[in-house]
C-alpha cells in the first residue's frame, strides 16, 4: 500500500475533530506490575513501581472498556504471572478476559514450560517473548532492555533462530497465538519464519516500533521508514498476522504535543490500517504506571506527562473518525475479540 499523504492542514483537522470515545473498547494490551513478587524479579531489579488492578481501574474509569488482555511484563516466571492475573480476574478485580504469558521458546524445555503456563490459567490465549534486538543494548538503539541479558537475535542469528522456531512451532497444537515485539530490521526474517507456521496467529506489538522519528523530513527518517515499510509489507502479506497500534511515542517521540509530529504519526497509523485492513488492526492503551511510560517505555518526554487513558483513546478515535462504523468497531474492539478468542 502507498503511504497515506499528509495534508498540510492536518493539524487543523485533528484539532477540529470532535473528541469522542469509541462506542466500546477491548483494551488488548496492558500490564500489571508486581515487583515484589518472584515472577517479577526483573522488574524489581529495574526499580519499577507496582501497578495494580485497582490503579488500572482508576485510570480507566469512565471509559467503555468491556474486556482487557493482560500482556506479560518481563515476567521471570510466565506461569506464576499468569496465575496471579487469573486470580485477580476470578475475584472480579479486573476485566481481564485473556492472558498473554512469557515463555522462552528457544529453551530446550519450552514444551514443558508451555504446559505449565496453560495449566496456570484457562484465560491464557498466547505467548510473548520480546525479540527486538539490533545490537548490544545501550538505551539508544532499538534493542529492548529485555534482550540485554541474552544479547541474542532470535530472528536473524541462524542457530538461535532455529532453536526459537522449534519452540514457536509448538504453539499451533496448543491453540496459542504469539505477540511479536520486534524492530523493523528483523521484520523480513520474522515474516519468513512465520510463513512456515500458518497455524500460529501472530500480532505485531506497537505498530512494529519504527524508531524515534524526528518528523523533520530528513534522510534519517526516510531510511527508518523505508525499512519499516518493507518489513511491514512482508508481514502484512501473511493472513495470520495482525497489528497492534500502541506505544506510539517510540515511533514519534512527543506526538501528544500535536503539530507535525502528530500529523506524521496519524499518517503512519492510517497507512498501517490501509495495509492490514481494520479487521487485522487493534488500538490499545499499553497502560501501566502513567501516560508517559505507556506511550514510550522511556517515559522521558515532558509533553507525554499529561496523557491520560481517556485522552489517548480520544486521540486514537479522532484519527479514524472518517472511517465507517464497522471499521472503527473492529479497530477498538472486534479485531481484538477475534484474535484473542474472547
Amino acid at each position: 500500500a502507498s503511504p497515506v499523504p499528509c495534508c498540510p492542514f492536518m493539524h487543523c483537522c485533528i484539532a477540529a475533530a470532535e473528541m469522542t470515545l469509541p462506542r466500546r473498547i477491548v483494551d488488548c494490551h496492558h500490564h500489571f506490575l508486581a515487583p515484589d513478587e518472584p515472577f517479577h524479579a526483573t522488574l524489581g531489579a529495574l526499580g519499577a513501581p507496582a501497578y495494580t488492578a485497582e490503579q488500572y481501574a482508576a485510570d480507566s474509569a469512565g471509559l467503555p472498556i468491556e474486556k482487557t488482555v493482560h500482556i506479560e511484563a518481563l515476567a521471570d516466571d510466565g506461569a506464576g504471572e499468569a496465575a496471579y492475573v487469573d486470580a485477580l480476574a476470578s475475584r472480579g478485580a479486573c476485566k481481564v478476559a485473556a492472558i498473554v504469558a512469557n515463555c522462552d521458546l528457544s529453551a530446550p524445555d519450552a514444551a514443558a514450560a508451555l504446559d505449565k503456563i496453560q495449566a496456570a490459567s484457562a484465560r491464557v490465549r498466547g505467548i510473548r517473548y520480546i525479540l527486538d534486538y539490533d545490537g548490544p543494548f545501550d538505551g539508544e538503539c532499538p534493542t529492548h532492555v529485555a534482550c540485554k541479558a541474552h544479547a541474542t537475535d532470535y530472528l536473524r542469528d541462524a542457530s538461535a533462530a532455529a532453536a526459537f522456531e522449534r519452540g514457536f512451532a509448538l504453539l499451533a497444537a496448543r491453540g496459542l497465538s504469539f505477540d511479536l515485539q520486534l524492530c523493523p530490521a528483523q521484520m523480513e526474517a520474522a515474516a519468513a519464519m512465520i510463513s512456515r507456521h500458518p497455524g500460529v496467529p501472530v500480532v505485531i506489538d506497537h505498530m512494529g516500533k519504527p524508531w524515534r522519528l524526528r518528523a523533520d523530513g530528513g534522510a534519517a527518517d526516510a531510511a527508518e521508514l523505508a525499512a519499516w515499510r518493507k518489513g511491514m509489507a512482508a508481514l502484512a502479506a501473511l493472513p495470520q498476522v495482525s497489528c497492534k497500534l500502541s506505544m506510539l511515542g517510540v515511533a514519534v517521540p512527543g506526538w501528544p504535543a500535536g503539530g507535525t509530529k502528530e500529523e506524521l504519526l496519524r499518517g503512519l497509523v492510517l497507512e498501517t490500517i490501509s495495509l492490514f485492513g481494520a479487521r487485522r488492526c487493534m488500538f490499545n492503551s499499553n497502560w501501566h504506571i502513567n501516560g508517559a511510560v505507556s506511550n514510550s517505555d522511556a517515559g522521558d518526554v515532558p509533553s507525554d506527562e499529561a496523557l491520560t487513558m481517556a485522552s489517548l483513546f480520544e486521540r486514537f478515535h479522532g484519527w479514524v473518525a472518517h472511517l465507517g462504523e464497522a471499521e472503527r468497531e473492529a479497530l477498538f474492539a472486534g479485531s481484538a475479540e477475534r484474535f484473542y478468542r474472547i
